[in-house]
């Protein structure tokens, strides 16, 4: 597996999701004054940046898995006509 590319993908929805997460609670920030409500941005854009770097991470995990698989099967399919063909 190509751990830099996993790494590099994780951060790239990382950053997509933070930033999702900071424009959600600008657009969406609720009047109230109280001290749980004043830092509202900031805490979606940890739960974005989180929520992508696990998403873009395991995205990244599947399609590379897949790949692997593939490649194995069409190996496994050339082996069976290259056996078919010497008997």
């Amino acid at each position: 597996m190509n751990f830099k590319l996993i790494v590099f993908s994780s951060l790239l929805t990382a950053i997509i999701g933070a930033t999702i997460g900071f424009a959600v609670g600008e657009l969406f920030k609720p009047k109230f004054s109280s001290q749980i409500y004043q830092d509202i941005h900031r805490q979606y854009s940890v739960i974005g940046g989180v929520g992508g770097l696990v998403v873009g991470g395991c995205q990244e995990v599947i399609r590379q898995l897949k790949k692997q698989r593939d490649e194995e099967d069409r190996e496994r399919r050339e082996a069976s006509v290259q056996k078919g063909e010497s008997e």
